[in-house]
Formats: C-alpha cells, structure tokens, sequence
C-alpha cells in the first residue's frame, strides 16, 4: 500500500520526466528548423552575383562575364574589366604565362 507522500513523489517525477521529453522534443523541432534555414540562406547567398573585380552585388543582367573564360561575373565599366584581368584572372595569368600578381 502507498502512502499519500510516495504518491506525490510519484506524480512530481512524472511531471519530471514529461517536461525533460517535451523540451528534448523542442530542441529537435528548432535544430531542424535551423537545419532547413541555414540550407535556404545558403542558398539565397549562392544565387547572389558579386563583381570579381569590385565585389559590388549586381543584379541579374548587369553584369558581364569574364572576357578570357574564368566565368567571373565583372561590371560593364572598363575599369573592373582591366583589373580583373591582369591581377585576379586565374585565365589570364595561365595564358599569358604571368607568374604571381604584384
């Protein structure tokens, strides 16, 4: 036969443990919901276009690609084209046969 107090003791270690799973089981709901966002902010920051040359963001369609190939995406001023190609261009600097950039 139990007593009232083992009773209690009882019903106070089950609400224990019902509140430990509850909180195991929200830590798993957020680090998945973590899990999901910081893959979609990956990839929202893959999909954003950055000048070679300047590293300004440029939008969709103003911007040009590399002239030699690498696939850098460069801003449609001559002044990004010329530094591009000469000290960061890794196509450049293989067929123009240019050692380090100075």
């Amino acid at each position: 036969m139990t007593s009232h107090v083992e009773s209690q003791v009882q019903a106070a270690i089950a609400a224990a443990r019902q509140k430990t799973q509850q909180q195991r089981e929200e830590r798993e709901a957020f680090a998945e919901r973590r899990a999901a966002g910081l893959v979609a902010r990956k990839a929202a920051k893959a999909k954003r276009v950055f000048c070679a040359s300047c590293a300004k963001p440029k939008p969709a369609g103003t911007y040009k690609p590399c002239p030699l190939g690498c696939g850098a995406a460069l801003c449609r001023t001559r002044y990004c084209t010329r530094k591009h190609a000469p000290y960061n261009c890794p196509t450049y600097q293989a067929v123009q046969g240019v050692g380090e950039a100075p």
